[in-house]
């Protein structure tokens, strides 16, 4: 996401830091070493800023030149003082090629964008991107792990331990579970929506950042118009507000989907994630259908891989 304030990192115990407006992130320390089973990073935050609400600790495989999001905290570890966070790599399969790891603590702070009067605030990026035409992490309906194509671009990767996957039935928990199995297996809320623990965006970005519901998704087409067009060489919608709102836009890239071990139409299609199963289908999920030709909501077989764009807030 485009809203990093501030950085401060570590490689190999040297470290480095720099200050923002309000806040400031410094005594940067790695207490456990070489082969990184277990990290434990403390740091000292100093000043405040009412817009910061999220530290990260990310870590970044030098030799491999793998990044893993290693923690996210929210909020109570934002206040004056000294913290540590603690980083259970080994538990989530992660193994580090060397000592040449570089660790990064970062201080977020919250963004979005607000599309009609009362409306949610829409990320300007999707999950895993970093720009607002960049494709982000896809995921399968339900996933919270997230994956990206490999390095010869034939098959897909874990962007947390690095091991292969396909998007097929057999590796969705989710595929063929009605709507009461998945409330009574704790997936989704007595709104029909996916609960904190198994909402994409939530995992990956902390609350109050969370996925679209199906509804959200009504009220976009309802209160915005749209637009095929490019974003630096990348096709997509630019969905933008009307009246008060008309200055106010996001881009959806056209990120193309997840099945088996492919990449489908990247350029020319992009699917995006409600938080809604179908309430029928017990094979389907609800989601954003983005293209050239059509703008609009339908629904998709939950063991695609597809996008995500958080938001924050609710409609009044």
């Amino acid at each position: 996401m485009e809203y990093k304030i501030f950085v401060s990192s570590i490689c190999l115990l040297a470290f480095a830091s720099l200050a923002s407006a309000g806040i400031k992130v410094s005594d940067v320390e790695v207490f456990s070493g070489y082969p990184w089973k277990e990290v434990v990073v403390g740091y000292t935050i100093t000043g405040t800023d009412e817009n910061a609400d999220t530290v990260r600790l990310t870590a970044t495989d030098q030799v491999a030149n793998k990044c893993y999001t290693a923690e996210v905290l929210v909020g109570a570890k934002l206040t004056e003082g000294r913290h540590v966070m603690r980083w259970n790599a080994a538990a989530e399969g992660v193994e580090f090629t060397s000592s040449n790891v570089e660790f990064v603590v970062s201080v977020e702070v919250l963004d979005g964008v607000q599309l009609w009067e009362n409306g949610p605030y829409w990320a300007e990026c999707n999950v895993g991107a970093t720009k607002p035409e960049e494709s982000g992490y896809y995921f399968w309906w339900g996933d919270t792990v997230g994956y990206k194509r490999n390095e010869r671009n034939d098959g897909w990767v874990s962007v947390k331990s690095g091991t292969s996957f396909s998007f097929t039935k057999s590796n969705c928990p989710t595929y063929n579970k009605d709507v009461s199995t998945l409330q009574s297996q704790g997936y989704i809320n007595s709104t029909g929506n996916l609960v904190a623990k198994y909402d994409t965006a939530t995992a990956h970005l902390g609350a109050p950042w969370r996925m679209p519901t199906d509804a959200e998704f009504s009220a976009l087409f309802n209160n915005c118009t749209t637009t095929w067009t490019t974003r630096n060489g990348v096709y997509g919608r630019l969905v933008t507000g009307k009246g008060a709102y008309a200055s106010k836009s996001i881009f959806l890239p056209a990120a193309g989907y997840g099945y088996d071990s492919d990449l489908g139409g990247p350029g020319s299609l992009g699917y995006y994630w409600s938080s809604a199963p179908h309430s029928v289908s017990s094979y389907l999920a609800w989601g954003l259908n983005v293209d050239s030709g059509y703008f609009g909501r339908s629904n998709y077989n939950r063991y695609r891989g597809q996008s995500v764009r958080p938001l924050r807030g609710f409609a009044k």
